[in-house]
C-alpha cells in the first residue's frame, strides 16, 4: 500500500518523537531499576538485620561464657581461701582443746576418771577426733577414750610419742595413715605439760572425713569437690556431692602445716555439655526464619488487626447496649472511693444523671441520712479490702427523697496490667423483696399459730377431762366444808385441810389453763438460754391426758450435765408436742403393753440432742424422702403441714430436725439444738 504525503510526514513526526522520547525512556529504566534495587534493600534490611542480631548474639555469648568463665574461677579462688581458713581454724580451735587437755592432765588434783570425763566431753563438742589416749614414753598405754582400737600400731605409735616428747608444746601432726574400713585419720600428739603426769604425750586422731564434712558447709560441695590428697595425689578425704571434676581447674592450696605432706584441692564440678547452647542457636535461626516469614505476612497482618479492631468496636457497642438493658445497677469506684462508672440501670435507680456521679466521692448523694453511720462503716471496710463475701444491705435515697433497700456485691476492680485499680460494685433493688420475705414471715407465724390452735382443737376433750377432775375436787370440797358448817360441825382442823386441798386443785386449774393459754397466744419468738429437759418436762405435761386416752407409756431417759440451749419455749413445745402426738398415733395398732414413748436427752455437735422415739408402725419408704414436704401426711384426716412447721421453727433455732429408723419397729426423731455457749461465742 501507498502512504499519502500526509501519512508520511505523519509517520516522520512518530519517528522523530520517538527518537526524542529515547533520552526519557532510558531515564524511566534507571528509575526502574532504581526503585527495584530499593524495594530490594528494603526486603533485605530486615534480613541483614537478623543476621547483625545473630552474629551480635554469637558474640555476646562468647563474651558470657568468657565473662562467667572468669567470675567461676574468681569464686573458685574465694571459696578455696575461704574453705582453708575454716578448716585451720577448727584445727586451731582443736589444738586448743586438746592443749588445755595437756594441761589438766599435768596437775596432781586432777584425777584419770576427770581426765576421761574431760576426753568424752570433747569428743562430744568435736565429732571429728574419733579417740584420745595418752602414752608412756616407751608408747605404754596409760588412758583410752572411748577404747584403744583406733590407737596407732607400733611402730607408727613410737614415732608419733617421740615427735611429741621432742616437740615444744605446739602439737605435732603425724602423715595419714589407714584404719579398719579403709577410713584414713591423723594423729595428733601434745606432751603433758609437767607435773604428775610429765614425760607422757596425748594422742588425738581425727578422721579426715568428718573433718571435712562437718565443717565444709552445704553450699560449698554443692558448687565443688573438695578433697585431702596427698603428695602422690591419693586422696586423703573428700567432700562432693557426685564424680570428681575437671581436675586441670582444680585449685590446690598446700595444707602443710599443720598436715604434713596434705593439699587441700577444691575443683568445680564438671559442666553440663553445649545443648543448651546449640539449641539457643537453633532457636535464634528459627526466630529469623519466623521474622522472615513475619514480614512476607505483615500487610495480611496489619489488615486482620484492622479487622479486629472493627470487632472491637462492635463488641464494646454491644457490650454498652447490653448494659444499659441490664436491670441490675452497676457501680465502680477507684480506691479513693470516687465513682468512675455507673450504668444506666443505676441512674435511673437514683433518679439521677450520669454526670451527676461521676467523680463523686464520699458522702454521696444517694445515702441515707438517717443511716449515715452504718453506711460510711460499710463504704470503709469495701475500701479497706474487706467486703462481705455474701453481699450486704443497704438503704439509697432517691433523688426525689424516697428510700429504697438494695443488696450490694463488691469486686475487685483489674485493670489491664494486673493492678488493683478500684471496687466494681452490682446493685440490687430488694425492696419488693424484702416487702415479700416480711409478708410470708407473718404469715409464717401466723400458720404457727394456727397449728397451735389446731393442736389445742384436737386436744380440747383431753384438757376439758384434765379441768374437770381438779374442778369437780374443788366443787367437792367445798361442798363437805359447806355441810360442815351447816351442820355446825365444823372443826377448824378438818375446814383447813379441805380447803387446801381445794386450793390445791384450784392452783392446778389454773396451771392448766394458763399452760393453754402461753402455747395458743401470739407473741414474736423470744429466744433464751433454756433448758432442755424443762421444755420436756412442760411439753410432757401438755400430753397426760393424750398418753393416758391412747394408753401409752411414757419413759424418759435425760442426761446429767447438759448444757443449756437457746430456743423459745413456746415454739419448742408445740415441735415437742407435734412430735408427741405423732408418735402416740403411730402406736394405735400397737400391742398395749408394748405402747411405750420415749424422751431422751444426750450431748451432740456442741449442742444438746432431743429424741422423741415411738414403738409404732413406722414409715413406707415411698415417705423418706418426702416426710418433711408440705401437705405429705401418714393420716387419713391429716393436713401434712404438722413436720413442715416443726422443721421450720427448728431451723429458726439454727438448729436440725432429722428422723431415723429403729431397728425394730417405730421411729425415732431427732431435735438437735446448738448449746447457748457456743451461739453466743460464735457471735
Amino acid at each position: 500500500m501507498v502512504a499519502s504525503p500526509g501519512g508520511r510526514r505523519n509517520g516522520i513526526r512518530i519517528s522523530a518523537a520517538r527518537r526524542s522520547d529515547v533520552p526519557g525512556t532510558a531515564g524511566m529504566r534507571r528509575f526502574v531499576r532504581g526503585d527495584r534495587l530499593g524495594r530490594w534493600l528494603l526486603a533485605a534490611m530486615p534480613i541483614l538485620a537478623i543476621a547483625l542480631l545473630a552474629a551480635l548474639i554469637f558474640v555476646l555469648l562468647w563474651y558470657v561464657e568468657r565473662e562467667e568463665n572468669e567470675r567461676a574461677h574468681a569464686s573458685l579462688l574465694t571459696d578455696a581461701l575461704w574453705v582453708e581458713q575454716t578448716l585451720r581454724f577448727q584445727l586451731g580451735t582443736d589444738e586448743d582443746a586438746l592443749k588445755r587437755l595437756s594441761l589438766d592432765s599435768g596437775r596432781a588434783s586432777v584425777t584419770d576418771a576427770a581426765l576421761l570425763a574431760s576426753a568424752g566431753q570433747m569428743l562430744v563438742n568435736n565429732p571429728e577426733i574419733l579417740a584420745l589416749s595418752w602414752f608412756t614414753a616407751e608408747g605404754k598405754v596409760l588412758l583410752s577414750v572411748p577404747d584403744s582400737s583406733l590407737l596407732p600400731e607400733g611402730p607408727i605409735r613410737a614415732g608419733v610419742v617421740r615427735r611429741g616428747l621432742q616437740g615444744s608444746m605446739r602439737p605435732i601432726y603425724a602423715g595419714p595413715r589407714a584404719i579398719d574400713g579403709g577410713a584414713r585419720v591423723i594423729d595428733i600428739a601434745t606432751p603433758v605439760a609437767g607435773g604428775a603426769r610429765a614425760g607422757t604425750v596425748i594422742v588425738a586422731t581425727f578422721a579426715a572425713d568428718a573433718l571435712l564434712a562437718r565443717h565444709v558447709p552445704w553450699w560449698i560441695a554443692e558448687k565443688y569437690d573438695v578433697r585431702l590428697v596427698d603428695t602422690d595425689g591419693e586422696t586423703v578425704a573428700v567432700k562432693s556431692r557426685t564424680q570428681r571434676g575437671d581436675v586441670t581447674k582444680a585449685h590446690g592450696i598446700s595444707f602443710d602445716p599443720p598436715l604434713p605432706g596434705l593439699i587441700l584441692q577444691i575443683a568445680p564440678y564438671d559442666k553440663p555439655g553445649d545443648t543448651t547452647n546449640r539449641l539457643l542457636i537453633a532457636a535464634i535461626f528459627g526466630l529469623a526464619a519466623l521474622a522472615v516469614a513475619s514480614l512476607v505476612l505483615a500487610h495480611s497482618h496489619v489488615r486482620k488487626r484492622l479487622d479486629a479492631e472493627t470487632a472491637l468496636r462492635a463488641e464494646s457497642a454491644f457490650r454498652k447496649a447490653m448494659e444499659d438493658s441490664l436491670t441490675v445497677g452497676m457501680r465502680a469506684r477507684d480506691l479513693e472511693g470516687r465513682i468512675i462508672y455507673v450504668n444506666s440501670a443505676f441512674c435511673r435507680m437514683l433518679g439521677l444523671e450520669r454526670e451527676d456521679l461521676i467523680g463523686r466521692g464520699p458522702p454521696m448523694p444517694y445515702w441515707d441520712p438517717s443511716d449515715l453511720e452504718r453506711t460510711v462503716t460499710m463504704h470503709n471496710r469495701v475500701l479497706a479490702g474487706d467486703p462481705p463475701n455474701e453481699g450486704f444491705e443497704l438503704r439509697f435515697a432517691r433523688a426525689d427523697g424516697s428510700l429504697f433497700d438494695v443488696l450490694i456485691y463488691e469486686a475487685p476492680l483489674i485493670d489491664a496490667q494486673g493492678r488493683h485499680a478500684g471496687w466494681m460494685a452490682s446493685v440490687l433493688d430488694i425492696t419488693d423483696r424484702k416487702r415479700a420475705e416480711e409478708l410470708a414471715k407473718a404469715q409464717d407465724a401466723s400458720l404457727q399459730r394456727t397449728a397451735r390452735l389446731v393442736t389445742m382443737g384436737e386436744m380440747a376433750s383431753t384438757l376439758a377431762h384434765e379441768l374437770n377432775q381438779p374442778l369437780a375436787a374443788i366443787a367437792s370440797y367445798a361442798a363437805g366444808c359447806l355441810n360442815l358448817i351447816r351442820a355446825e360441825r365444823a372443826d377448824p382442823a378438818a375446814l383447813t385441810e379441805a380447803l387446801e386441798k381445794l386450793g390445791v386443785q384450784a392452783k392446778r386449774a389454773g396451771q392448766i389453763i394458763r399452760r393453754v393459754h402461753d402455747f395458743v397466744r401470739k407473741s414474736d419468738p423470744k429466744i433464751v438460754a433454756t433448758d432442755a429437759g424443762q421444755l420436756i418436762a412442760e411439753s410432757a405435761s401438755f400430753a397426760e391426758a393424750d398418753l393416758r386416752k391412747h394408753g401409752v407409756r411414757l419413759e424418759t431417759d435425760l442426761a446429767a450435765g447438759l448444757p443449756l440451749v437457746l430456743a423459745d419455749p413456746i415454739l419448742m413445745q408445740q415441735v415437742l408436742l407435734n412430735l408427741i402426738r405423732n408418735g402416740v398415733e403411730a402406736m394405735a395398732a400397737t400391742p398395749a403393753k408394748d405402747r411405750v414413748l420415749t424422751l431422751r436427752t444426750r450431748a451432740r455437735d456442741n449442742g444438746v440432742e432431743i429424741a422423741v422415739e415411738d414403738r409404732g408402725v413406722g414409715l413406707a419408704p415411698n415417705l423418706e424422702q418426702r416426710l418433711f414436704e408440705p401437705f405429705v401426711t401418714t393420716k387419713t384426716d391429716g393436713m401434712g403441714m404438722g413436720l413442715n412447721i416443726c422443721r421450720t421453727i427448728v431451723e429458726l433455732h439454727k438448729g436440725r430436725l432429722m428422723f431415723e429408723t429403729r431397728e425394730r419397729d417405730g421411729l425415732r426423731f431427732l431435735v438437735v439444738l446448738p448449746a447457748a455457749e457456743v451461739v453466743e461465742i460464735a457471735s
